[in-house]
């Protein structure tokens, strides 16, 4: 027996519920990410504060500034500025949208295209604001700095929205479909902008405006010749509409059983392209 006991993880399973296996998804490594570098800063300057020592500002280093001129010598602050939130409702929504959107996301695209539309959403919305505050008049005395990761939440929320405007989801009381609630955040940062944190509404814009674009590229290129993809629709179409129901019942019952997460990639796929006969 060692200086410490740590049986009681395995007693009580912390270590399988904490981290259920080695591959986490990639959008839990970005919250977590996210969740840590809004953490250490408090937990350093509280420690600080204790000893009496001047508390530090790390939003110096990482944030967005306007300024063309101060981008160029800091052009790493393009894609920082997306880690850093200000306080903890600023953070919590973020990460609960990102979470949901990007579980989504990835139940029928790959890690790659999920990084793709995740940075360059911070990309375009970092451009969007520089941009912005560079050529209209009213942010001529602004000196607003943009922090917080919105531009990337809007990229992949406006992803599916636009990939799958059709598909409906559950929102407790109601089902609405996925170009509605695209529509209403997009119409939301627009009137927002002269009322409050017009750069972060700005941002929003550029981070969704990369989400359609993306979206509606890929959507597309799907129809390009592709001999396995052919192959895999003709078997799909050969099975006879009896056989199809006993699958999709099939899949239905293990849905109701273990939930959607327990489905394979090709369950996932035959529920999807028989969507509209349940």
């Amino acid at each position: 027996m060692g200086f410490i006991n740590l049986s009681f993880l395995t007693k009580y399973n912390i270590t399988k519920n904490f981290f259920p296996n080695k591959e986490m998804p990639i959008h839990k490594y970005i919250i977590l990410i996210n969740v840590l570098v809004f953490l250490i800063p408090l937990i350093i300057n509280t420690i600080l504060y204790l000893l009496n020592i001047k508390t530090l500002s790390f939003f110096n280093f990482f944030d967005l500034h306007p300024q063309i001129n101060y981008l160029l010598k800091n052009i790493w602050t393009i894609i920082t500025y997306a880690f850093i939130h200000n306080d903890i409702y600023h953070i919590f929504w973020n990460m609960f949208i990102l979470y949901f959107a990007s579980e989504y996301f990835l139940n029928f695209f790959d890690e790659k295209k999920y990084i793709k539309t995740y940075f360059y959403g911070i990309l375009f919305g970092g451009l969007f604001f520089v941009l912005s505050y560079n050529l209209f008049p009213v942010f001529e005395t602004d000196s607003t700095t943009l922090i917080g990761s919105s531009a990337a939440v809007y990229s992949v929320l406006i992803f599916i929205c636009s990939y799958f405007p059709n598909n409906k989801i559950n929102l407790i009381l109601f089902n609405i479909e996925l170009k509605y609630i695209g529509i209403i955040y997009i119409l939301l940062s627009l009137v927002q902008i002269p009322i409050e944190n017009p750069g972060g509404n700005i941002a929003h814009l550029g981070g969704a405006l990369w989400g359609y674009l993306y979206a509606i590229s890929i959507y597309n290129n799907s129809f390009n010749i592709d001999l396995k993809e052919i192959i895999n629709k003709l078997k799909f179409n050969n099975l006879n509409k009896s056989e199809n129901q006993k699958m999709i019942d099939a899949i239905l019952d293990k849905i109701s059983e273990s939930g959607y997460e327990s489905l394979t990639k090709k369950e996932k796929e035959l529920l999807f392209k028989s969507k509209d006969q349940l």
